[in-house]
């Protein structure tokens, strides 16, 4: 997604206003439309036609509460506007989908190997293939760098469920698939549902082989760690099994490479198209800084289990309520200076990994690779150049950047 700096005081007609469109954030301006709702309807009815829609939350508060608030916005009805069609299959089955109190004996079960304590055992792992990904860019010739770290948090999924390392980049290219159905690189179908559906099909086909390879041969892995829990006294069914490794696959490819694909596109604009590292890029300021300024996951959606209001805009049971993260990490009333990358900010009350029950369960391994990249691409590249202009994701869910091309200069 294009990362812009609007005025403060530019304006979209609101009528105009179509946050289902993926052209808006490869082409349009996202952050403009974001500003412009926060200002003048903070709780927005994005009309589909025929009477369908959802609303739009784009304020810091409002998210917060929609996202914390499980008794009144359930996400067992679709988390993303891309299920506002149809029911989701994986509700009450995946953990993303499921409610608490369900919701949190899921989440004490897997959550055990993404906790704080077992994160920094893959500190080694993440450090070696960041080295690699850099290595390229020493010949001198032109570096894709999105292309290189988007293979980084598949490459530690792998690792952890046990997966063929040959495996990585057709996994990656299925979850590509599945969550960016419209952007013509992924889209295998001609449009979006058959794109996604096929790529769903293929994944859930894979892990389907991979469950049954365990059965017969256990493993030391993720997976087989999934397999063996057991949620209110009974281990998981094979369909919640196959519905909690496609939840783990596609959340891995949802953060790391497009962070640093955007703060080294905002680097090189400060200085005019050259961009150098700066001290505070090591510190853990600066990864919460980045996070906050890519937030790459753009929204995420609940349903009015009851009739509610939000800021004042009555809400009916039913209704789909879409909490706009991108928005609210560029909230006015919450950030000083908020289209402004400032490393050193503190605090910083981003909530890109969400808030309430439903907190990105990858957090902390989303920060391990984000620090060590950070480290090792401070430690090795002392500045770099844009060869050519970002290509962004079309997608509306994903701020993602597809390709960057960069020139660099190494350190004596």
């Amino acid at each position: 997604m294009r990362i812009t700096r609007p005025a403060a005081h530019a304006r979209v007609p609101l009528d105009q206003i179509d946050l289902t469109d993926t052209g808006l954030y490869v082409n349009g301006d996202a952050h403009l439309v974001w500003q412009t709702l926060r200002a003048e309807r903070p709780v927005f009815w994005q009309d589909r036609g025929n009477g369908d829609g959802f609303w739009a939350v784009t304020r810091r508060a409002d998210v917060h509460r929609v996202l914390s608030d499980h008794e009144t916005f359930s996400s067992e009805g679709g988390t993303a506007i891309s299920m506002l069609d149809a029911p989701d299959p994986a509700a009450g089955l995946m953990m993303q989908s499921t409610d608490p109190p369900r919701h949190r004996k899921y989440r004490e079960q897997v959550g055990r190997p993404f906790s704080a304590r077992a994160v920094p055992a893959y500190t080694d792992f993440v450090r070696s293939f960041v080295k690699e990904s850099i290595e390229p860019a020493r010949d001198g010739e032109v570096w894709d760098v999105a292309s290189s770290f988007v293979r980084l948090p598949m490459a530690l999924c792998a690792m952890m469920m046990g997966l063929p390392e040959d495996d990585i980049d057709p996994l990656l290219r299925l979850a590509y698939a599945s969550l960016a159905p419209d952007d013509p690189r992924y889209s295998t179908h001609g449009s979006t549902k058959p794109t996604a559906g096929s790529a769903h099909y293929e994944i859930m086909g894979y892990f389907a082989k991979c469950i049954w390879d365990r059965r017969r041969n256990p493993t030391d892995d993720l997976t087989s760690y999934l397999m063996s829990i057991e949620i209110a006294g009974r281990r998981l069914t094979d369909e919640e099994l196959l519905y909690n490794c496609l939840s783990l696959l596609l959340g891995a490819v949802v953060t790391t490479s497009h962070v640093v694909s955007a703060t080294i596109i905002v680097l090189a604009e400060e200085h005019g198209g050259e961009g150098f590292w700066p001290d505070a890029m090591r510190a853990q300021a600066a990864v919460e800084e980045a996070l906050r300024w890519a937030s790459p996951v753009t929204h995420f959606m609940r349903r009015a289990r009851h009739d509610t209001t939000i800021a004042g805009q009555k809400i009916a049971a039913g209704e789909a309520v879409t909490a706009w993260i991108a928005s609210a990490n560029r909230d006015e009333s919450t950030f000083e200076r908020p289209y402004s990358l400032d490393l050193e900010r503190t605090p910083n009350r981003h909530i890109v990994f969400g808030t309430g029950p439903h907190t990105c369960l990858g957090s902390h391994l989303a920060r391990l690779m984000l620090r060590t990249s950070f480290e090792e691409l401070c430690a090795a590249i002392e500045s770099f150049e844009l060869a050519d202009k970002p290509v962004h994701l079309a997608s509306n869910e994903i701020a993602g950047v597809v390709s960057l091309r960069l020139r660099t200069k190494f350190r004596p």
